[in-house]
């Protein structure tokens, strides 16, 4: 049985880059462009990781990750975060946020893919 993995972005372009990503790795894929669907996705359902886009509309990824590590059902699934917003401690406002890792926008797919790997063993 493959690994779920939810990904939540905004960008439509990233969004189905990375959908083809997982999907050709083997993973099952769901995807959200807002916070508010995401919360809807994981109430019916779990996964094994979650990439979060950091720059959401409305509720933006850092609250996303706080409310997802502040709920019994979810707090123990793995959220990696990825950002363009490139600003002094980033990395650190993420995993103060309860990210368990951070990538930077632009990345290499083969980056991706491993920081991924690395939280779902």
């Amino acid at each position: 049985m493959g690994k779920s993995i939810l990904i939540i972005e905004d960008y439509p372009e990233t969004l189905e880059m990375m959908r083809t990503v997982f999907e050709g790795i083997g993973y099952k894929v769901k995807t959200a462009e807002t916070g508010e669907q995401a919360f809807e996705i994981l109430a019916r359902q779990n996964f094994d990781i979650i990439l979060l886009d950091i720059m959401l509309p409305r509720i933006d990824g850092f609250e996303v990750c706080r409310r997802i590590k502040s709920n019994p059902k979810t707090q123990n699934i793995a959220v990696v975060a990825t950002t363009a917003f490139d600003v002094p401690d980033i990395v650190e406002k993420c995993t103060s946020a309860g990210a368990d890792d951070v990538l930077l926008k632009p990345f290499e797919i083969s980056d991706l893919i491993d920081i991924i790997k690395k939280h779902v063993s």
